[in-house]
């Protein structure tokens, strides 16, 4: 048949037309200034910009490096501009629940579990310049842009002040660390010989301060402080985890992403791991639809919460389901944990062996047991 035959189904492919990058929503448009009459290259999701195209960026667009120059946050248009470039940048992006509000709560006796709204408050604060092939980094960069806030739905878990303390005496949670005496000295120790300056994204508490985010410096024990096995009162031990050696500034959202693998050294971080692989699939939606956080205190709750919030405004009902799939949710959990043939955690369970320690796989059973056990005594009742 010939061409004009379908001729009224419009020309080329409707993929054509569509963006990958684009998904809805409000866009910014990428802007390409080195030709005498400016053109588009390209577009991303406003969510998407402060990663993708922020001053400094380099941009991909068809094999090619373009590098931004200016985001006009206001116009939403990232001026760019053709280079050569032997390196790409990865931004640090920070998130925080800021609210929880829930529609349908129910207690089951050592922990709550509830669906409704809430906010989540993105901010990037820094980028790394990492050299192509050797991943060496090159340089560091400040992000100064607003802060995007998301409304949406979220489902969520609270355990109880005493089931916590259960929990940490079984040795299924980790109990606080207590630093030993000397921190506060040693932790000032860190920040001067790192000159107040986040060594994985280079921001300065300087520029954390002229953009309103002061006290957002930390110090991290590269080697975990628990490790070392401190016990107040008996030994010692904290001396060594506190050498200088062991320790290291990072600003808040970098040091959220280097504790994210001890966070899943226990039951709590396994769990997240397990509902981040199981509610795509209860839910039939791409994984990327949903976020799971889970925090041994949770400022909004101060106790441990595990939250799995939907990624687009105002959600489309993913929360409310998961909810009414508690008891199912936490049984494909505790099968998958149970059948899996790892010994100690694995990218398909609660985690890759490497980054949970070798007892998280084993504490996340027993913390599923108990959470299924109030589910069954709670309907029982």
């Amino acid at each position: 048949r010939s061409r004009q035959q379908y001729h009224w189904l419009g020309e080329g492919a409707p993929s054509h037309a569509v963006s990958l990058r684009t998904g809805g929503g409000e866009n910014v448009l990428i802007q390409d200034d080195s030709q005498p009459q400016p053109e588009i290259i390209g577009q991303v999701e406003l969510e998407s910009a402060p990663l993708l195209v922020h001053e400094g960026a380099i941009y991909l667009h068809q094999a090619r490096a373009y590098l931004v120059d200016e985001l006009d946050w206001n116009g939403r248009i990232a001026h760019a501009r053709p280079i050569d470039a032997d390196y790409y940048t990865r931004a640090t992006l920070s998130s925080q629940i800021r609210q929880l509000t829930p529609e349908l709560e129910v207690d089951l006796g050592g922990y709550s579990h509830a669906f409704g709204d809430l906010t989540v408050v993105t901010q990037a604060t820094g980028y790394r310049k990492i050299k192509r092939y050797s991943h060496e980094t090159l340089g560091y960069g400040l992000i100064d842009l607003p802060p995007l806030t998301l409304e949406t739905t979220g489902y969520w878990l609270v355990l109880s002040d005493e089931l916590t303390e259960r929990l940490i005496a079984a040795n299924i949670l980790l109990r606080p660390n207590d630093y030993g005496p000397n921190w506060p000295q040693q932790r000032q120790a860190a920040l001067s010989r790192d000159e107040y300056r986040c060594r994985t994204c280079g921001t300065t508490a300087d520029s954390l301060a002229e953009a309103g985010r002061a006290n957002q410096l930390h110090v991290h024990h590269v080697r975990p402080f628990r490790e070392y096995g401190y016990i107040p009162g008996e030994n010692e031990n904290y001396r060594s985890a506190n050498q200088i050696d062991n320790l290291v500034t990072l600003c808040a959202s970098c040091h959220r992403r280097a504790e994210a693998g001890q966070q899943a050294r226990s039951a709590l971080g396994g769990l997240a791991y397990l509902l981040g692989n199981l509610a795509p699939l209860f839910l039939m939606c791409d994984p990327g639809d949903i976020q799971v956080t889970a925090e041994q205190q949770n400022p909004l709750t101060q106790r441990p919460t595990l939250v799995i919030y939907e990624r687009v405004a105002a959600g489309v009902g993913f929360s409310e389901r998961l909810f009414e799939l508690h008891r199912e949710l936490l049984t494909g959990a505790q099968e998958l944990a149970a059948t899996c043939p790892c010994r100690d955690g694995c990218p398909a369970c609660v985690g890759p062996a490497a980054e949970v320690g070798p007892e998280t796989k084993k504490a996340t059973a027993q913390l599923l047991s108990i959470l299924l056990n109030a589910v069954i005594t709670t309907a029982d009742d």
